[in-house]
Parts: C-alpha cells; sequence; structure tokens
C-alpha cells in the first residue's frame, strides 16, 4: 500500500470522486475553503477556510485512490480531515493572541468544525463529548496513509503559522502519536470551557431562543453545501439568475396574479359564487399586502382567513412584495402533505407564471441497508435538497429535516431557505407535542438566516410557548357571510358511513367524504361503488402519481361546475390545498381545526345558501376507532369531543369561537413547555435529541415507486424537458434514470429539470410496501412498480396491500 501513496501534484489532480471525474482534488479542496470561509477575514472566517481546505484531505489515501480508478471499494476518508483540522487548530490556538471570552468563542467553532469534518457524509453527530470523534476508530498511522507533506504544504500557503507542523517534512507516525494523544488528553478541557462558552450565551436574554440559534446547523451546512454544490458543478454564493426571482419578475408576478384572480372572480360569479365573499377575498389580499409593507422590517407574520378566503394567493402576494422590495430571493411555500404538492405547484405556477419545483424526498436512507454513508448521497439526492429554485413547494415533513436534521445532507437545505420568504400553510396541523420547537426553531431562522415567515391558517394555535420575539399579524377575518353549518350525528361503521354518503348524494348531489386513513377511504368507497356505479364516485389519496392526482381533480372540478352530481371519497388531501366545493361533506371524526377544515369544502364559494357537514365517529368493522392512528395526542381528542358536546351542531360564524374554545382547554392541559428543554441539550452539543422531532409524530420511512403511466395535458415545462431528453413515453424516463453514468453526466441544471419530470411519476409508499410492489436497481433510490397491474385506474397504489401495518401513512 505504501508505494501507491501518491504525490501532492498527482493526488490533487486526480478528480474527487466517481460523480465529479471533471473536478481535481486541488480544484475541489479551494472551491470548498473558500465557499465556506476567508483566508483574509477574522479568525472565524479563517478556521471555516481551514476546515473546507482540509476536509477531503482522506482522499489522498492509496484504498481511496485506487477506487477513483475504478478498482476495489470505497473506503473511509472523512476522519482525516477532522484529524489533521483538529492538529492545525491545537497549534493555532498556541499562536494566535486571541482575548480569553473570544478565545472560547473560537474554540467552540474548532470543537464543532472537528466533529462535523468527521460526519460530512454521515449522521450530525453529538459535539459535546469528551473525545475527538475518531478515538476507537482510526489511529495515528491511518492518518499517516495520506500525503500529509502535500495537504500541509497547501495548509501553509494560507496559514504560515502553521510552517512548523511540518517544517520537518512528511510527520513521522511517532511524531503523529504525540500529537494527537496530546489532543485526546487535552479535548476534555476544550469541551469543558466549550460548555461554559455556551452556557454564558444561553443566559443572554431567553434562553430557549438562544439555544435555538445554537441548535441550527447553519456551520455544518456551510461545510456540505460548499462540497456539494461544488462537487454538482456550481459554486456556493453564486446563485443562477434563473435560481431565484428579482425585483422585476416579482413584480410581473404580481401582475398576473390580480389577472388570476380577476378571471376567477367571472367565472365564479358566473356560476353563481357569493359576490359579497368575493369581494372580501381581494379585499382581504390587499390589506395583508398593505401591512406587511408597513411592517417589512419583522420576520415573523401570520394571517387567519377563514377557508376559501384566498389564503394561497394573499401569501403569494405578500412573498412575491417582499421580493419585489429586495427583501427575499425565492418563495418556499410548505404544505402539510405530500399527496397536495402538485396540486400547489400547479395554482403557484398558473397564478404567477414562475418557475416550480416541487420537493420531497424520493427515498428513505433505511431502505439501503448497510451500503457506505457517502454512497447514500446520490446525484438526485444533492439536487433536490439544494432548494435551488425561484420557488419551491415542499412539505411540513422536508422543512423539518432542514430545522431538525438527522443527516449532513440535510443541512443542504438551510442554504435554500437563505433570504427566503417560507409560506407556512395550515400550520396547525403540526403534533401539538414538538409545535413550540418548530416555532422556536423557525424563529432562530428567520433571525439566522434572513429569513419572511408567513404562518397561514384559518385554525391558529397559540404561539408564545414556542415565539419569543415580534409576531405582526397581518390580518384576523370574520366571515362575511356563513357558509355552512357542522353537525354531530354520533359513530358507526364502513357501512353506516357509506349510507349516510349516499342519502346526501341523492338529495343534494355533490357529497365530499373524507376519512382518517387511506384503509379506511378505500373501504368506504369499494361499498359506494358497489352501490352507485363507478361513473359518479371518485377517490382521492395520495397515493396517486402526482399527474394522476391533478387529472383526477380536474375531473372532479368539471363535473362539480356543471352542476353534476358526485360523490368524491379521500383522505385529509381535500382538506388542504384542493379548491373543491361541495353541498355535504362527511367526515370522520377527527380532532376542531381538521374540522373546521374540512367544512370550509363545504358550500365553499357561498354558492348555495348553506352547507352541511355531517361529523361522525368512524368505527372500522363496528369495533376500531382509527383516529388515533392519525390524530395522536390524547388531549386534543378528548377536548375534541368536549367541544362537539358543547357545541352538537354549529354555524361558520360560531366556528372561530369553537376553535378559541379548543385551543384554550388544550393549553390549559399541557403547555408542551417541557419539550423546550430538547433545546438547551442540543445547544450543549447533543443534536441527537432533535433528530426524531417530525411534523406528526414518529417518521414512517417511505419510498418512492415510479410507475411508467401519464394522464391529463402535459404542462409546457414538461413538454420543453421531455424534448431536452429525447422522451416520448413514460418508459424512456425510467430508462434513462437507470443508465450507468446518466445522471452524472447532467449539469446541476439538467438534473434538477429531469428530476423534477420523474417526480410527476412518483407515489410515495412506506417501505413494507414498497418491498411488496416495488423492483429494485442497483445505485438507484426509486423503485419501479415491478406489475403494472398493481396501479389502479380509479384508486392508484391506495389497495396494494390489506395488511399494510402503517395507518399512521394517512394521506
Amino acid at each position: 500500500m505504501v508505494e501507491m501513496r501518491c504525490s501532492l501534484a498527482e493526488c490533487l489532480a486526480r478528480p474527487t470522486g466517481p460523480g465529479n471525474r471533471e473536478y481535481p482534488l486541488y480544484e475541489h479542496l479551494l472551491a470548498v475553503a473558500h465557499g465556506v470561509g476567508r483566508p483574509d477575514g477574522d479568525v472565524f472566517e479563517r478556521l471555516r477556510f481551514l476546515a473546507g481546505l482540509l476536509h477531503d484531505a482522506g482522499k489522498t489515501r492509496p484504498g481511496w485512490q485506487k477506487y477513483i480508478r475504478g478498482h476495489g471499494q470505497s473506503v473511509p476518508h472523512a476522519f482525516a480531515g477532522s484529524m489533521l483540522f483538529a492538529l492545525c487548530l491545537d497549534e493555532l490556538l498556541k499562536r494566535w493572541d486571541i482575548p480569553v471570552k473570544e478565545k472560547q468563542a473560537v474554540l467552540h467553532l474548532g470543537v464543532v468544525l472537528t466533529f462535523f469534518l468527521y460526519e460530512h457524509h454521515g449522521d450530525i453527530p453529538d459535539t459535546g463529548q469528551e473525545y475527538p470523534p475518531w478515538i476507537r476508530r482510526f489511529m495515528p498511522g491511518d492518518l499517516q496513509d495520506c500525503d500529509l507533506k502535500g495537504i500541509l504544504t497547501l495548509a501553509v500557503e494560507y496559514f504560515p503559522e502553521l510552517e512548523d507542523l511540518c517544517k520537518a517534512g512528511e510527520l513521522s507516525l511517532a511524531t503523529l502519536e504525540r500529537k494527537l494523544e496530546a489532543i485526546t488528553l487535552r479535548w476534555r478541557k476544550w469541551s469543558s470551557d466549550v460548555q461554559r462558552y455556551v452556557g454564558r450565551l444561553v443566559e443572554r436574554n431567553n434562553p430557549y431562543a438562544q439555544a435555538a440559534r445554537l441548535c441550527l446547523q447553519i456551520e455544518n451546512s456551510r461545510l456540505v453545501a460548499a462540497d456539494r454544490f461544488h462537487a454538482a458543478g456550481c459554486i456556493l454564493g453564486e446563485e443562477k439568475p434563473y435560481e431565484s426571482i428579482s425585483s422585476e419578475m416579482a413584480y410581473e408576478a404580481l401582475q398576473k396574479i390580480e389577472e388570476f384572480c380577476r378571471a376567477r372572480r367571472e367565472a365564479l360569479v358566473a356560476a353563481g359564487a357569493d359576490e359579497f365573499l368575493l369581494e372580501a377575498r381581494g379585499r382581504w389580499r390587499n390589506k395583508a399586502a398593505e401591512t406587511f409593507v408597513k411592517e417589512q422590517g419583522s420576520n415573523l407574520f401570520t394571517l387567519e382567513l377563514p377557508t376559501g378566503y384566498g389564503k394561497t394567493l394573499t401569501s403569494l402576494t405578500v412573498a412575491l412584495e417582499a421580493v419585489k422590495r429586495k427583501l427575499c430571493r425565492r418563495i418556499v411555500y410548505v404544505a402539510p402533505y405530500l399527496s397536495i404538492l402538485s396540486q400547489a405547484a400547479a395554482e403557484i405556477q398558473s397564478a404567477t407564471g414562475l418557475d416550480v419545483m416541487t420537493y420531497h424526498h424520493l427515498s428513505s436512507f433505511e431502505k439501503l441497508g448497510e451500503e457506505k454513508a457517502e454512497d447514500l448521497e446520490r446525484d438526485e439526492d444533492i439536487v433536490l435538497d439544494s432548494w435551488q429554485a425561484p420557488v419551491v413547494v415542499t412539505t411540513f415533513n422536508q422543512l423539518f429535516a432542514a430545522l431538525f436534521p438527522a443527516r449532513a445532507q440535510h443541512t443542504l437545505r438551510l442554504q435554500g431557505l437563505k433570504n427566503s420568504f417560507v409560506i407556512v400553510d395550515e400550520p396547525q396541523i403540526i403534533s401539538a407535542g414538538v409545535w413550540n420547537l418548530f416555532l422556536a426553531l423557525m424563529e432562530a431562522a428567520a433571525a439566522e438566516l434572513n429569513l419572511k415567515v408567513l404562518l397561514t391558517t384559518a385554525t391558529l394555535p397559540e404561539l408564545t410557548g414556542g415565539i419569543f420575539g415580534e409576531v405582526v399579524s397581518l390580518g384576523i377575518a370574520q366571515p362575511v357571510v356563513s357558509r355552512f353549518r357542522v353537525e354531530t350525528l354520533g359513530e358507526g361503521d364502513e357501512e353506516y358511513f357509506a349510507c349516510k354518503a349516499i342519502e346526501a348524494y341523492r338529495s343534494c348531489g355533490s357529497v365530499a367524504v373524507i376519512c382518517n386513513t387511506i384503509k379506511d377511504a378505500s373501504e368506504v368507497y369499494s361499498i359506494i361503488k358497489d352501490q352507485l356505479g363507478s361513473e359518479v364516485v371518485y377517490f382521492l389519496s395520495g397515493r396517486l402519481t402526482p399527474l394522476h392526482k391533478k387529472d383526477r381533480i380536474e375531473e372532479i372540478r368539471n363535473a362539480v361546475n356543471k352542476g353534476l352530481q358526485v360523490i368524491v371519497v379521500c383522505t385529509q388531501v381535500l382538506e388542504a390545498g384542493v379548491d373543491l366545493s361541495f353541498r355535504v361533506v362527511i367526515r370522520a371524526l377527527p380532532v376542531i381545526p381538521s374540522v373546521v377544515q374540512a367544512a370550509g369544502r363545504c358550500n365553499r364559494h357561498g354558492e348555495e345558501e348553506i352547507g352541511r357537514l355531517y361529523v361522525i365517529k368512524l368505527l372500522r368493522g363496528n369495533e376500531t376507532d382509527t383516529r388515533p392512528y392519525v390524530y395522536r395526542d390524547g388531549d386534543q381528542r378528548q377536548v375534541t369531543d368536549l367541544c362537539l358536546t358543547w357545541y352538537p351542531t354549529f354555524s361558520e360564524n360560531e366556528a372561530s369561537q369553537v376553535v378559541r374554545e379548543f385551543y384554550k382547554e388544550c393549553f390549559r392541559r399541557n403547555t408542551h413547555q417541557a419539550v423546550l428543554q430538547k433545546l438547551l441539550k442540543a445547544a450543549y452539543g447533543y443534536h441527537s435529541v432533535l433528530r426524531d422531532v417530525h411534523p406528526f409524530g414518529p417518521e414512517v420511512p417511505s419510498c418512492g415507486i415510479f410507475v411508467p403511466r401519464w394522464w391529463g395535458k402535459l404542462d409546457r415545462a414538461m413538454e420543453v424537458v421531455m424534448r431536452r431528453f429525447g422522451i416520448s413515453q413514460p418508459e424512456d424516463i425510467w430508462e434513462l434514470y437507470v443508465r450507468k453514468d446518466f445522471l452524472g453526466s447532467l449539469s446541476f441544471t439538467e438534473r434538477k429539470a429531469f428530476m423534477g419530470l420523474m417526480n410527476h411519476f412518483v407515489v410515495q409508499v412506506p417501505l413494507e410496501v414498497a418491498a411488496e410492489i416495488g423492483r429494485c436497481v442497483p445505485g438507484r433510490t426509486i423503485l419501479r412498480l415491478s406489475e403494472d397491474t398493481l396501479y389502479r385506474e380509479d384508486t392508484g397504489l391506495s389497495i396494494v396491500s390489506r395488511e399494510e401495518l402503517n395507518e399512521a401513512w394517512f394521506v
């Protein structure tokens, strides 16, 4: 092995990895260093620069060089950069003349970077440990396997203070052992000094607010982004014009929203919508924008509008005002469920004319078994994790992965969030148990990343438990007309539920049936379809491809607008982000906020005198209450039952009072303040306490299934991408995706376009379902549907496993 060691010239001239053949290691190290810090900056910037310069030092190992030439397996390399950085840090701390208090801050950054370098392809490490990260795994001899002379010579070019560290030429094994042992012995004191430094920080002002800032993985994000972006063919900080929104583009988009709203209003008036209600929508849109302009110096905003009052377009108008005034550069729209992303993206694109990137995780790392960490970072993951687009449409799960990352790769999203306007739609769906953590991290991100954040809903929970600064309200609207009435009807099984739906259909015409889980919805759908026939019964869930779902919603909308009698059986996909209106909505008992959201699909535009929402406790097989599978907070379920006892019937005008009493009683029972202790623990370096923070409780690992079928008309953007890659049918997409080195041969922009196209044909399913119906291809994270007949015309992949275990996968 020794004879294979490369000289500096040989080693640094070779590429960094299989997918990055055009980037020699020397160029890559310098690009990452300049992307992370500055060699002529203050001590903090210089340390960051040094971390970037050393991060891939381990790629000079003979084993790694053998791998890059196509022989053998990849070998660990990140440990070497971490060990070398610690050696240099120790030397610099001795030579730099820094005041004691500032020295602790420098030491804090140095210790954090040492751990992040060690795990820059792995999990987020706990940095508050008493020993350096390589202990018991790597020895000084492993470091000697690298081209130390070459790497340190490069470092001395920018850090002459390190000249003594390598003046004797290549460090001997004895010298390495002595120096690293000294660092190991000193590490406990370093850790203690860092803890004291953090303690002083969190004692200033509000400890939770300060701790939240320390919990953000900004340093990790800088390093990972500089590394991945350069490897993917772009430079951190050199944003392309088409990856953000200019002030001029925002102005044009605002004009298009005006035209879009005018055309929609004319169509709704012709369909018999209440003109007073339509005037209120326009009035609140203008009022919210005017209030934002007055309060534009703030970072956190709320907008509380009844369902159907144009929250999405109002929020977009506010966001574009921020961009027009050069306060932000892109818009990130965050919705609760994967199942509504395509619909939201389509409306945003139609209303603004802007390019929209729909983002969700294509696969779960858990399914990849024993593969090495750095092999988990596929080309498609890096492209999508970057969030480099004018408008990004994503889910709560993906925003949480940015705020509470489990892996270094997830921190890429923080770069996409920088200088963005973030719209969080229907935030009340976030679990009460993590609500305050979410608020605290969003407030910290707004301050640290220059964000504007807008929480928009008809049913906003209490904010004071997690936000410690100012929040500006852009409006709290009361209904101008009462469009619906809510009635509680007791309980029953699937047959009873279907019977009530058929009765409503025969007497009123258009009916929506909303169930809590996919299994419940599919059972009720089957019963109704058997009795009425498939021509009037539609099914919606997140198990349809985005193209199929979009086409299905359009089909339903056309039928409803023509006054045809229809029944739509669905999951919560209908509750948020879907502009459909029904005479009657039948809702399986959820919690109060969801009751009100569902009611917003009832006589949505005031077309009729009043609509009806019937709430029924659905018992599967007349025995099992499936509500806890989805709504896991026992207090919220109990308070919902209490509220429906107090208000067995209520109108839209009374809905806000019901919601207020619901949140007031929930807060009285549990403020959920204790969870904020996790922030303090993570601030001291124990980041793993935040790894399991998910918006709806424990995450269900998922996997993307490619379905080679399409529905409806392709939009212009899809047609352009298809022509670019010579695609004439969905199967062509799959063939390109699995072709060896295809993705690696594309530029960053081309990969993003291709993966965006592919997303239109991907359905997310839990891992055990994916194992049943998917076919895996080595080196790719998406599975192909094993048999085309498994995807049904009416229900997609909703009915593929009757024994599915993950009822939490409900949309």
